[in-house]
């Protein structure tokens, strides 16, 4: 027993040194076989994760297995339980080749064993290493054999303690010398991409990890941004509450865990059977910036944890203070940039030189080769290019996308900044060029000082290549930010103008208006302002023609270029149905936002891309009479309240108009029935021949528009009166059959003097009517009556009625002649022609009555 005891001490002393665990148990079992009695061969198996693997072989003629042994496996071969194994208890078995966890080739090489004696080494509730020692002998070992195991194996558990907290002592101190190193160069990094960059590395160096890889915080994503010794591609989105780095950050705790851990969201096959840990960058504070991974073929110890949350809190500290840095830089040039801009930009007077100006300081102010300008028309759900300069950019503005379209809906839908490294990449960027080139690409938001969205302000450099560089996106954020606030002070400015042009342009319709009395004319001079005003492109005063079951076109205008009224000249109507059927129907102004999509549509006006609408019905004495109509096409057109009433005021106008014009009507008709009545009544008395009054009137009207007469209300009159004098003229002479005396004949031209003074009391003839009256015989040579006047003294109006008199007597029977052939009538009047009549009124009456066209009798 005492040579035991002396063995052990003097093994104790060997071991104390040891560099190693490997180390320790090959010295332990070339000892052991001296030490136990019985044991002629052995092998030191050491705990490498859940597995054993051989640390030294003795006695076997086999080479050292480069295989691990699971526990399992070794407990079978204990041939006891777990819980005997974490006792230290040692144990005799008899030996059996299928127990082992030896490969079979192995075993087949072995020396037959007989008896096996396992000694556990136990630390801390795991098994962390195995002595087994072999006997070939039929004959077991020893009896006190198991009591000189159980001491041997507690002293090399104290041994193994000894040399773990020496190696732990010494890997603490090497891991806390490589994090004041880390920490150290945490502080030489000038800018968050560079230490983002650089993070795989650092995580390596501290941890002497095989592999990392970076997982940067981009709102509720982790994005696989940077890696070292990584082989799967990065740009991989982890989205929130998806895998453990998530629950790392959001705990902000380190996690350690096995690969096939069921929680583990990425795996990527090269680190198969490894080991991870995911460790939380944050300042300590509020900010949370992502998850640094690192993986190795071993498992990571507890005793790294305290190490890695200081790095990863060391890192998010880093990472503050350099955006702290970065945007109080960034702060300083938007200022500096601010300044500048803002002079460049406070002096122009329109929102249209604001936003080329714009576009121009942005290509000068970064290093693009493009610059565009989208506003945002929220009534049509588009983006519009309203200014553009640089590379293709020609024939940019105006272009027009529609949601999804271009990357400029990508930073209007999340209101920030998009910066992409190559837009070619992304499928909904569109390329002016019509090529789809590398190039980076930055858009900011406009927005007024309210924060409301108006559009997009974008730069990339598509066509030269190359990045677009951080100044960049500060320049342009503040380039945006002013353009907001001028653009919303021009365009402030510029609606009050509008308001005061448009408040100008009413009170100036209303006074036409006002001075119109006509409806069509009203409602032409009404339709031109209106589309003026409201951003429609056409209009229309329709007419009802309830028995024909449609509405006709009176009066239209549209703006230059359009062509569209045509097809709309005669629609088909059915009222409470289409938009002037339902207007008629319920008497109110009807607004139909887009007619392309509206239910009510009839499937003949949508190919003419007929958009908004908007209608109010028209009535006359109560009963339906038409509608006044607005009309966009191709795009829709916004309309407000101050809209519909205009159009409804301009409605309400127009109907007293119609009102009038129909109340005038019936007094011009009543006045004519009268006049006709006068005037058969002067023929039935003067003997004259039948229908001289109506034709004479039709003759004088149709003459009066070839020449280009302004007054033929005035013609219409005095033809129907020019002989009204002769009610004063008596019987005797008026109807005498023979030749008239001298005195008779003074009387009976005296009918011109008399009948003109009959009409001097009648307010609302015409003083062509009343010269027709007084002047009609007169003649060119002076040899008319009643006082004798010649050539242009005589008004033109009586000129036009004596060649239309004369013609007329000639042409039909009188009592004193017969009537005469137009071609006789024709040649008298040219005889006369430059005598007696007008000579230019006589060649437009000839080739009047000689034309193909007949002559409209008035009825």
């Amino acid at each position: 027993m005492s040579a035991f005891y002396q063995g052990m001490l003097a093994l104790l002393r060997e071991l104390v040194d040891s560099p190693s665990p490997e180390a320790l148990l090959r010295v332990a079992l070339e000892r052991a076989l001296r030490l136990i009695p019985g044991a002629q061969a052995g092998s030191a198996l050491l705990r490498e994760g859940p597995r054993y693997r051989f640390a030294a072989l003795q006695g076997h003629a086999i080479p050292l297995p480069d295989y691990p042994i699971s526990l399992e496996a070794q407990l079978r071969w204990y041939g006891g339980s777990l819980e005997e194994a974490l006792e230290a208890r040692p144990r005799i078995t008899r030996a059996s080749p299928d127990l082992s966890g030896l490969a079979p080739q192995d075993r087949r090489s072995l020396q037959p064993i007989n008896w096996s004696l396992n000694i556990p080494l136990p630390i801390l509730n795991r098994v962390e290493a195995w002595l087994c020692l072999d006997r070939f002998e039929a004959a077991p070992f020893p009896q006190e054999t198991l009591a000189y195991a159980k001491e041997l194996g507690q002293s090399l558990v104290v041994a193994l303690l000894a040399l773990k907290e020496r190696q732990n002592t010494q890997a603490r101190l090497e891991r806390e010398e490589r994090l004041a190193r880390a920490l150290a160069a945490l502080g030489a990094f000038q800018e968050a991409k560079e230490l983002w960059q650089a993070l795989p590395q650092l995580m390596l160096e501290v941890l002497g990890a095989e592999s990392a890889v970076v997982l940067q915080r981009e709102g509720d994503e982790l994005v696989v941004a940077f890696a070292a010794n990584w082989e799967a591609p990065l740009g991989h989105r982890i989205p929130r509450g998806k895998g453990i780095a998530w629950g790392a950050l959001e705990r902000r705790r380190v996690e350690m865990i096995a690969w096939d851990d069921p929680r583990v969201y990425l795996r990527p096959e090269a680190l198969r059977d490894h080991y991870a840990v995911y460790v939380p960058l944050h300042d300590g504070g509020q900010q949370d910036f992502g998850v640094v991974a690192a993986y190795a073929q071993g498992p990571f110890g507890a005793e790294d944890i305290a190490v890695l949350e200081a790095f990863g809190q060391g890192v998010g500290q880093a990472l503050a203070r350099l955006l702290a840095q970065a945007a109080q830089a960034r702060e300083l040039t938007r200022l500096k940039t601010l300044a500048q801009i803002s002079s460049q930009l406070s002096s122009l007077c329109s929102t249209e030189e604001l936003l080329r100006r714009v576009v121009t300081v942005a290509l000068e102010q970064t290093r693009a080769s493009t610059s565009l300008l989208c506003l945002y028309r929220p009534d049509e759900d588009l983006l519009e290019i309203a200014a553009a300069a640089g590379y293709a950019a020609e024939n940019a503005p105006g272009a027009r996308f529609g949601r999804g379209q271009g990357l400029a809906w990508r930073v209007l839908e999340s209101r920030q900044p998009l910066y992409l490294p190559d837009a070619s990449s992304h499928p909904e960027a569109v390329y002016l060029s019509g090529r789809r080139t590398r190039g980076s690409y930055l858009g900011v938001p406009l927005s007024d000082p309210e924060g409301r969205l108006m559009g997009v302000l974008s730069v990339d450099t598509a066509g030269v290549g190359g990045d677009l560089q951080p100044h960049d996106r500060y320049v342009m954020e503040a380039l945006a930010e002013v353009t907001g606030v001028v653009y919303s002070r021009l365009r402030a400015l510029e609606k009050a103008w509008q308001e005061t042009t448009r408040y100008r342009r009413l009170v100036q319709m209303s006074a036409e208006l006002e001075s119109l009395e006509e409806p069509a004319s009203m409602a032409r001079r009404a339709l031109e302002t209106l589309i003026e005003l409201t951003g429609f492109s056409a209009g229309g005063f329709y007419q009802l023609k309830q028995e024909q079951g449609l509405v006709q076109l009176i009066v239209g205008h549209e703006e230059t270029g359009q062509k569209r009224l045509g097809h709309f000249a005669k629609l088909p109507v059915v009222l409470g149905q289409g938009f002037m059927g339902l207007a008629l129907a319920t008497g109110r102004v009807q607004h139909i936002e887009d007619y392309q999509t509206w239910e009510g549509a009839w499937p003949a006006l949508k190919p003419h891309n007929l958009r908004t609408l908007l209608t109010a019905p028209l009535f006359l004495r109560g009963a339906p009479y038409g509608a006044l109509t607005l009309a966009s096409f191709d795009r829709r057109t916004e309309v407000s309240e101050e809209d519909k009433a205009l159009l409804e005021a301009v409605a309400r106008r127009l109907e007293r108009a119609l009102e009038r014009a129909a109340h005038l009507e019936e007094i011009h008709r009543t006045r004519e029935d009268a006049l006709r009545a006068l005037g058969l009544g002067l023929e039935l008395r003067d003997l004259e021949t039948r229908g001289h009054t109506e034709r004479v009137v039709a003759l004088s009207e149709a003459l009066g528009r070839a020449l280009g007469f302004p007054d033929l209300e005035g013609l219409r009159l005095g033809a129907y009166l020019h002989d009204l004098g002769k009610l004063a003229i008596p019987d005797a002479i008026l109807l005498k059959p023979g030749p008239l005396t001298e005195a008779e004949w003074r009387t009976m031209q005296s009918h011109c003097d008399i009948g003109f003074g009959m009409l001097e009391s009648l307010g609302f003839l015409s003083q062509t009517a009343r010269n027709i009256v007084r002047y009609h015989h007169e003649r060119m040579d002076g040899s008319g009556y009643p006082f004798g006047l010649k050539g242009e003294e005589i008004p033109l109006e009586a000129r036009l009625f004596a060649v239309v008199d004369v013609y007329d007597a000639l042409m039909h029977e009188r009592p004193y002649k017969p009537a005469w052939s137009q071609a006789e009538a024709l040649e008298e009047l040219e005889r006369q022609a430059g005598r007696t009549l007008d000579a230019g009124v006589v060649r437009t009456f000839i080739r009047l009555v000689t034309a193909p066209t007949r002559i409209r009798k008035h009825p």
